[in-house]
């Protein structure tokens, strides 16, 4: 993930989010910093500013010709362009197109929560680029669902990793940020995953309270508003629950793809059929 060196000094970061794919990072970097200079031209202008993208990765070479460089800097510019509020399109769009999750088709995946602190009501989302797992870790909910759905397998160990966008509008300090984006291991491991050796797991949280001037152009002197890091648990448990859930939905939107390497076969969407029968069995949480 690019930046993360001056977000973890300088506490903050400029412009858009992107997640591609393994071989796609540096021409999406390419994108956005033109898109960037294109926006706010007069600002980069007129001011000693610079552009530092926060980009990030998983491989998607079982399902796409990753070495061919099909993603060109054009492509992110058009993202971010088409970019609107609303709902998250999830599954096989944008950089999931070619993930793979537990074996099953992959992709994006998000999932929000409102909870009370204090006096405030926030909100956390979760986006997820879900391409990660073996199929018999894969667990929803408690039950084992990837040994109770075996067939269509395609990997003898993990290929892939998962990146975690959590966007909240909690006033938080940097090290609640930190603290908050923690927890987003916790929401991937309840799919069963350990985090494979083969998994680069990575994670980014960041808020969108208590706007602020660029710190070039501010004073002496700041003034923030940030939530008691003791009130935070309903925070850090809608975290969890929001990436559970998120890694799901990017499971269920998942569609049938066929594969590069090897050629010749599919990955398949999960059986969402065979999934809610699981848990329709008598027993078996609803």
């Amino acid at each position: 993930m690019t930046g993360t060196h001056w977000i973890h000094d300088g506490g903050y970061f400029v412009g858009p989010v992107c997640i591609t794919n393994t071989h796609a990072v540096g021409a999406v970097h390419d994108g956005v910093t033109r898109w960037m200079l294109d926006r706010y031209a007069a600002f980069y202008r007129d001011n000693h500013a610079w552009i530092m993208p926060v980009v990030a990765e998983t491989y998607d070479g079982v399902l796409n010709d990753i070495t061919a460089m099909h993603v060109r800097p054009d492509h992110a510019i058009a993202a971010l362009n088409a970019a609107a509020p609303g709902p998250v399109a999830e599954g096989s769009v944008g950089g999931g197109n070619g993930m793979i999750a537990y074996e099953f088709k992959g992709g994006t995946g998000t999932s929000s929560r409102r909870v009370r602190i204090g006096e405030r009501t926030v909100t956390l989302g979760a986006l997820v680029q879900a391409n990660h797992g073996i199929r018999p870790w894969l667990t929803v909910l408690g039950q084992p669902v990837g040994r109770l759905m075996p067939e269509g397998r395609l990997l003898e160990q993990e290929m892939g990793s998962i990146i975690v966008v959590l966007a909240t509008d909690a006033p938080l300090s940097s090290l609640s940020l930190r603290h908050l984006a923690r927890r987003a291991a916790i929401g991937v491991g309840r799919g069963g995953t350990p985090g494979g050796n083969n998994s680069g797991d990575i994670f980014l949280c960041f808020s969108v309270a208590d706007p602020q001037p660029m710190p070039q152009q501010a004073g002496a002197e700041t003034t923030r508003t940030e939530l008691n890091a003791e009130y935070l648990d309903p925070l850090y448990q809608a975290a969890v629950e929001s990436v559970e859930e998120a890694v799901v939905n990017a499971l269920v939107a998942g569609e049938d793809a066929p594969t590069v390497k090897p050629r010749g076969k599919t990955c398949r969407a999960i059986d969402t059929d065979a999934l809610a029968a699981i848990f329709a069995a008598p027993g078996k949480p609803r």
